[in-house]
């Protein structure tokens, strides 16, 4: 009876795991789809003239760029294995991957991350009383931060495309991307714990601390702003200016609020794979089959959430899309008039 009911289970743990595994192949599509083309509409509208001179639109702008490529190298190369298995050969067993596409999925995703807890920082000096937190909020300085950190992280990563290549495995007799060195240890705590926890744990801690004082900085600020009552000598410039960061403090809260939501089942999944807490029985085994395709979608979903949710949180942002579609369609409707309705007869009689 016992090996009946074991025989059950297993085979319900594989239909479910079939299923799951169907599901995943649209989910990831859909995921694609969905992620490139809110990060292409975010670069297009955070280009924008109205926009690009806020130090904070750089940042969402950085990001969403940086966004994008995760999506190419995450999403669409398991896209093209998975409806073309014949192409996984082709491009997980080369060097080539072995050594850049393992670089890039390993800087990108610190990277996007570094960029939104600069943002976060700010949205905290923009939306602060301290005048010399404040001066921190600069376009200048922004952009000399977005290239110091991509760079730093560039360098830092140096050392997968060094350090890793294929070698034959004496045990399994198969070829295998791995370290070449004998301090492999040093590299699977920089790839695998680090990379874990500098993205599951630290950058969503920061992005909270960083959103609780946000959202102190701008209840100080109301009411200073109430006590005080300057509303006529107030250029149209600042009021141009605060509306801005009023705008980019709010898509700023919603995109650390989901990036916490979102990164909180990898961390956990994470953390029991890394302590080997994998279940034994078979419903807390089917559960956490579930919970790793969920945490999977929720990770892959944070490169693609910015778009959705600055489109639904701010007006502002929403404006400009509209207006940069219309001027496109205005532009791509114009008929092109022939040349010879303009010619005049110049012949005279």
């Amino acid at each position: 009876m016992s090996n009946t009911t074991s025989i059950e289970e297993k085979s319900s743990i594989a239909s479910a795991s079939t299923i799951l595994l169907i599901m995943d192949s649209y989910m990831i599509v859909m995921l694609y789809i969905t992620g490139v083309a809110g990060a292409v509409l975010n670069m297009i509208t955070f280009l924008q003239k109205q926009l690009r001179s806020n130090p904070c639109a750089t940042y969402f702008l950085s990001t969403s760029i940086v966004d994008c490529g995760i999506l190419q190298v995450f999403l669409l190369m398991e896209i093209l294995t998975r409806f073309k298995p014949e192409l996984f050969t082709l491009i997980y067993s080369t060097r080539v991957w072995c050594k850049f596409g393992n670089y890039l999925t390993f800087v990108l995703p610190c990277l996007t991350s570094s960029y939104s807890v600069l943002a976060s920082f700010d949205r905290f000096c923009a939306s602060s009383l301290n005048q010399t937190l404040r001066k921190y909020s600069n376009l200048k300085t922004c952009r000399i931060i977005v290239i110091s950190i991509f760079m730093i992280w560039a360098l830092f990563g140096l050392h997968v495309p060094i350090a890793y290549d294929y070698i034959l495995n004496p045990i399994t007799n198969a070829k295998q991307c791995t370290v070449l060195t004998s301090s492999a240890t040093a590299f699977i705590v920089i790839d695998g714990y680090f990379f874990s926890l500098f993205n599951g744990a630290i950058v969503p801690f920061m992005l909270s601390v960083f959103g609780i004082l946000i959202i102190h900085n701008v209840r100080m600020s109301r009411r200073r702003v109430t006590a005080q009552v300057d509303g006529e000598n107030q250029s149209r410039t600042t009021a141009v200016a605060n509306r801005q960061n009023t705008h980019m403090i709010k898509m700023l809260l919603v995109q650390v609020s989901l990036t916490v939501v979102f990164y909180m089942p990898y961390i956990v999944l994470y953390l029991l794979s890394f302590y080997r807490k994998i279940p034994g029985d078979s419903l807390s085994l089917l559960l956490y089959i579930i919970f790793s395709f969920f945490a999977r979608w929720l990770f892959y979903g944070n490169f693609c959430k910015n778009f959705y949710g600055n489109t639904l949180t701010s007006v502002l942002f929403r404006n400009s899309l509209r207006n940069q579609c219309v001027s496109f369609l205005l532009h791509c409707s114009v008929p092109l008039i022939p040349r010879s309705i303009f010619s005049t007869n110049t012949h005279t009689n």
